[in-house]
């Protein structure tokens, strides 16, 4: 992959030095809060003193007290590591930024674990509580953050006065106890699917309804067709006029005929039902095999039956 030549890259003294002219210029025209971004961009390039020097300079006459405080100390240790005379200026420069500080005190009562304290989306270490920390004069976002994601609290801090000692004091269990956690309901498991054994039983006892009733249906039918007959080969019946007897016996017959369509009706709807079942209920597990000798109950058997009474269905067998 091609790159530009005008890309900026790690150790590139040019670059380095486009920056550093730039940031200078600004510094002239009092620019600061365009000019220090400049010069931090040119020292990542190229880490020199002079450049990190001017940085912390910069910093200072931006107001950033806290951020110049540290920026003239680093310089300073690169300047003793490199043997360098401008030492002793970098620590006079830092020194006199001392008693110019904004502090911030954060005092933590009744830690909870699992909540962090973040300032300026920054963790602080539980080594920091109660220190005083150098903060610049600038607005600070304090954040008590819980490991489920919850804002125990969230407040902005102003500090606008030099040498100003802010402190702040925060009850962490007061703080978790009125932020309590959202307990997330425990479903209950769906019911279970109707065991294979069940469903066929179902499936047996409705279909041998729907048989038992087509049975009786079709006995009802028969003994309609029986007083049918009788009505016309007596002389109850002759050329369509009958007499009270034969009357009597022409409207039971038609009474056993529409009970037995009805009967007829129902029992074809439970038989398709208990056949349904039959059909649609899932294969049962495989029975072990029995030892030998053992008794193995029977199937599931149906049988219909008939008399001059009536009629009906037998069930039998073992699940």
């Amino acid at each position: 992959m091609l790159s530009s030549p005008l890309a900026a890259r790690a150790n590139d003294p040019a670059a380095a030095d486009a920056l550093f002219q730039a940031a200078k210029k600004l510094m002239g025209e009092k620019q600061f809060s365009e000019a220090c971004p400049k010069f931090d961009a040119s020292y990542k390039l190229d880490p020199t003193l002079g450049t990190l020097l001017n940085l912390a300079d910069c910093y200072e006459k931006l107001g950033r007290t806290a951020t110049a405080w540290s920026t003239w100390g680093e310089a300073m240790e690169k300047a003793q590591r490199d043997g360098d005379k401008r030492a002793e200026f970098a620590r006079s420069r830092r020194d006199s930024l001392f008693p110019k500080l904004p502090k911030v005190v954060i005092n933590v009562q009744n830690e909870v674990p699992g909540v962090d304290i973040l300032w300026d989306q920054v963790k602080l270490a539980p080594a920091v509580f109660g220190v005083e920390l150098p903060a610049d004069p600038a607005e600070h976002d304090l954040l008590v953050l819980r490991d489920d994601g919850a804002k125990l609290k969230e407040e902005r801090v102003r500090i606008t006065q030099e040498g100003a000692r802010t402190e702040i004091t925060l009850d962490i269990e007061a703080l978790d106890k009125a932020n309590p956690r959202k307990v997330k309901p425990i479903e209950a498991p769906p019911p279970p699917p109707p065991s294979a054994s069940k469903q066929r039983l179902a499936g047996f006892v409705i279909g041998g309804f729907g048989a038992a009733a087509l049975i009786t249906a079709g006995a009802l039918e028969a003994v309609a067709l029986a007083k049918r007959a009788d009505a016309g080969a007596s002389s109850a019946c002759v050329n369509k006029f009958c007499t009270p007897d034969g009357l009597a016996s022409i409207d039971s017959a038609r009474t056993f005929a529409e009970a037995g369509q009805w009967i007829g009706l129902g029992g074809i709807v439970a038989a398709a039902v208990g056949v349904t079942l039959l059909l649609t209920a899932p294969p049962a597990a495989p029975s072990p095999r029995p030892a030998t000798g053992a008794v193995v109950p029977r199937p599931m058997w149906l049988s219909p039956w008939a008399g001059p009474n009536g009629g009906g269905l037998v069930v039998g067998g073992a699940l």
